[in-house]
């Protein structure tokens, strides 16, 4: 996954709960800087980091 897709991803999560910046670092446990840099593209998490943050922020997918 690339740097624009995950800061897009992470963005539409954070707006769809309702989450300001801070709220959304605190319920993700990194710091808020860190989440900023995602959003501003300038980061994002690495290795298990970016498969546990996914599991969290990706929609859930409706079973047929």
């Amino acid at each position: 996954m690339d740097h624009t897709a995950f800061a897009n991803l992470l963005r539409k999560w954070r707006e769809r709960n309702q989450y300001s910046q801070r709220d959304a670092a605190e319920v993700l446990r990194v710091s808020k800087r860190s989440l900023e840099n995602w959003e501003q593209e300038r980061a994002m998490p690495q290795g298990f980091g970016l498969q546990a943050m996914l599991e969290i922020i990706q929609p859930k997918r409706k079973r047929k």
